[in-house]
């Protein structure tokens, strides 16, 4: 019905409007009958010391500002990401800024860490029944004179207004390339961050890493070793990328497009890379939620095989509408329970 009926009287209004629309009826969720939801016993997974009922989050993006969190299980998932929260409230990018590819199942965004501010999302989660066991993520202000010992100020600011909320992790936002400067993609500034965190970091509330599946090699080993040094629980391996490689979208329409961050089916790849590089590197105890191209159960087992512990989805939505998460969980169940008889057979 989505697919057919819905979608196509969405992609005919302006994408952020239609993305607008979406915040505005989602609160509807609360009060309607129908729960879009598949529940298996070999689904459920470990975070970070939280238990999911189901290994699929919301990745940061839909959910800025923190309104989703009361009943985002209405829509199937394990857990949900608020963000990217920033010390400030800004209004992010000059528009159009939010664009669909059809062709591809994909978007490209410019958006811009648009958002309410950490003082007034830590004070709506505070007031807040989570449904779901909920990170946040933080992401440095998007203003071009927040820069250098400012930007570090600015990310423990956010920290320090939301550290004290139940939350189950909070992740620092390496990897957006939608701002005015990369907020922790070098090595120094990286590491006097977690280590401020770490020291305020009192009720040792599980921090990961988001990066990005743009990172060079260094990078990456950089991102991996900081973390190890200051016993972070893990990684966001995987956000947009900058790359339009393999697009099925006209070369035309992408040029006048221009600038912004891609999401969706083309990213798998790359994200599936990051997550196997990161697996091979990072601490036993760390953990991965793997985050770019998942739009399938068997996108959802790629992942996992290749070493995250949980996954998370949001352009999908876009092109599969609300049933989408009910339908990875239960091609992810089958798959998962396959792959267990295959073991079972082998080992007999």
């Amino acid at each position: 019905m989505y697919e057919s009926l819905i979608r196509p009287l969405l992609f005919k209004m302006d994408p952020e409007r239609a993305h607008d629309l979406a915040h505005k009826v989602a609160p509807l969720l609360a009060f309607s009958p129908f729960h879009f939801e598949f529940s298996a016993p070999n689904l459920a997974t470990n975070l970070s010391g939280v238990e999911l009922k189901n290994p699929i989050g919301l990745a940061a993006g839909f959910d800025k500002n923190g309104r989703f969190v009361e009943f985002a299980d209405r829509l199937g998932f394990g857990f949900v990401e608020i963000g990217s929260v920033c010390a400030q409230a800004t209004k992010g990018n000059a528009k159009p800024r939010l664009f669909r590819l059809p062709e591809d199942n994909a978007v490209i965004n410019r958006l811009g860490l648009n958002g309410d501010g950490a003082e007034a999302v830590a004070a709506r989660l505070a007031a807040a029944k989570f449904a779901l066991p909920t990170g946040l993520n933080i992401a440095k202000t998007n203003l071009p004179e927040i820069q250098g010992d400012k930007a570090i100020a600015d990310v423990l600011t956010t920290f320090e207004q939301i550290k004290k909320l139940p939350l189950a992790y909070v992740a620092f936002n390496a990897s957006c390339p939608n701002t005015h400067e990369g907020i922790l993609n070098e090595r120094q500034q990286l590491n006097d961050i977690m280590s401020e965190v770490q020291k305020q970091n009192v009720g040792r509330l599980p921090v990961l890493i988001k990066m990005s599946p743009d990172s060079s090699e260094e990078l990456i080993s950089d991102i991996v070793e900081i973390a190890r040094e200051h016993n972070l629980a893990g990684f966001i391996c995987g956000n947009t990328s900058l790359s339009r490689e393999g697009l099925r979208t006209d070369a035309a329409r992408i040029a006048e497009i221009g600038n912004g961050g891609l999401s969706g089916t083309p990213l798998k790849p790359r994200a599936l890379a990051l997550v196997q590089k990161v697996a091979k590197i990072k601490s036993a105890s760390q953990q991965i939620i793997a985050c770019g191209g998942i739009s399938s159960g068997k996108d959802a087992f790629d992942f996992l095989q290749s070493g995250a512990t949980a996954l998370q989805l949001y352009t999908g939505l876009v092109y599969h509408g609300p049933t989408l998460v009910a339908d990875v969980n239960r091609q992810l169940s089958t798959l998962l329970a396959q792959a267990d008889r295959s073991k079972t057979t082998v080992s007999n």
